[in-house]
């Protein structure tokens, strides 16, 4: 913290001199003795974290800010673009989370042309990196709404959600609002203590109701999900669009977000390179002997939600040490620390290396760790990749299920498989 010293007018040279030579009459002197010296106040206090086009002096004649967490904003509310007054209450939050579950539609009609003015602004990509780089919120954003980012995705990426993964988005989505708001009612957690200050308090009655209804669209305080299905189901694709929503109800409210608030992990290298993340081993020092520094620690203070690819590679004994890590690094009274994690991926494909049963999560004979710990399962069933081969997905589809076809095999026995998908002999065609 930088901070400014400021000298009176009746603090003449001969006083300062005399204090001076004082100083030489201590072996010590402390930094709050030389701060009571002066006319120093919180005016004088100047915000750590500095844009790069704010001068020091024009912040330190501005107002003291919360360096730690960023406001939220009355016009967000209603959508009264014209207010920028700075509201920084727990009601204010509990209104905007409550108003992401507005327009709570049948999955059968999610997808029909709306009317509505949705926000267009922001590019095709999941989770705009130049608006999250300088952290500016639009003047016309609005507080996003669970089918308007499923639709937003849909028209922009051309990505439509099938029910199963709509239900998937719907619960993570619901669950990392339930965890901002449990932190928001809590005076002991960062969020909670910055939205406290005020003594405005929201209703026991309005708290339980918002609750009620995140838990009834999937909601947890602890979500434990096994996300699974054949290749090309839309595992990735349900867990990016919820991501893409935690990130813009962040950015429309102003609720602080990092890289690391919802990470993606994989297994194995190969797999976390697909998406950009890092292995489970590395992010959760899974490898490390020595006891975690509080270095190690803080690493994971902004982590809401886990993400962990290929589980299916993953041994007990692996599984074991994560839960162990994650306690140590944040309560170790509830399984793998709470943290928020979905387990995705597919116990029909390989094993673990040289894994005996004992080792194998599936297996009767494990510890049974991760099966008892997992709260939902879903178990995602269709061919978003295979559209241009339908036979092609269909086929492997039946191959994960165990239900291969007389045909299927002789298919598979004579075929060619080029890049474009299923190439058959003559003799096969129509069958």
């Amino acid at each position: 913290m930088l901070f400014f010293f400021h000298r009176d007018d009746d603090w003449s040279d001969d006083e300062s001199d005399s204090d001076l030579d004082n100083m030489h009459e201590h072996d010590e002197y402390s930094h709050s003795e030389i701060i009571n010296r002066c006319n120093f106040g919180s005016r004088h206090l100047i915000n750590a974290r500095l844009s790069s086009q704010t001068c020091l002096q024009h912040q330190a004649d501005s107002s003291v800010h919360d360096a730690t967490t960023q406001c939220l904003h009355s016009k967000d509310i209603d959508g009264d673009h014209g207010s920028e007054e700075t509201i920084k209450t727990f009601p204010t939050m509990l209104k905007l989370i409550s108003g992401t579950l507005v327009g709570g539609v049948k999955y059968s009609d999610l997808y029909i042309d709306s009317d509505e003015d949705e926000d267009t602004s922001l590019t095709s990509s999941f989770v705009n990196e130049s608006d999250k780089e300088h952290g500016k919120k639009k003047k016309d954003r609005k507080i996003p709404t669970l089918p308007k980012i499923a639709r937003k995705v849909a028209r922009l990426e051309k990505t439509q959600l099938d029910e199963k993964q709509y239900i998937a988005y719907e619960m993570i989505a619901c669950t990392f609002l339930l965890g901002l708001l449990n932190d928001g009612n809590d005076k002991n957690t960062k969020l909670g203590a910055y939205l406290q200050q005020s003594m405005e308090i929201a209703a026991t009655a309005d708290v339980n109701d918002v609750i009620k209804k995140l838990k009834a669209r999937g909601g947890h305080d602890q979500l434990l999900m096994f996300l699974t299905g054949p290749a090309g189901s839309g595992k990735s694709t349900a867990m990016k669009v919820a991501q893409q929503f935690c990130y813009e109800f962040c950015i429309a409210v102003g609720v602080m977000w990092s890289d690391k608030t919802f990470i993606f992990t994989a297994y194995t290298g190969s797999a976390a390179s697909l998406f950009g993340g890092v292995t489970i081993s590395k992010a959760a020092f899974l490898n490390q002997r020595k006891q975690l520094s509080i270095d190690d620690r803080n690493e994971w203070q902004d982590v809401r939600i886990v993400v962990i690819d290929e589980v299916s590679f993953m041994s007990d004994t692996i599984l074991k040490t994560l839960d162990r890590k994650l306690k140590e690094i944040k309560n170790r009274s509830q399984p793998f620390g709470g943290f928020t994690i979905i387990f995705a991926g597919d116990f029909r494909q390989l094993e673990p290396i040289g894994a005996k049963d004992t080792e194998l999560l599936f297996s009767s004979l494990s510890s049974q760790h991760w099966e008892n710990c997992i709260n939902a399962v879903i178990i995602l069933n269709n061919e978003h990749c295979f559209k241009e081969d339908p036979k092609y997905g269909q086929m492997l589809k039946r191959m994960w299920s165990g239900d291969l076809t007389k045909d299927d095999q002789m298919r598979i026995n004579s075929r060619v498989i080029g890049t474009s998908g299923l190439e058959l002999p003559p003799e096969f065609e129509g069958k």
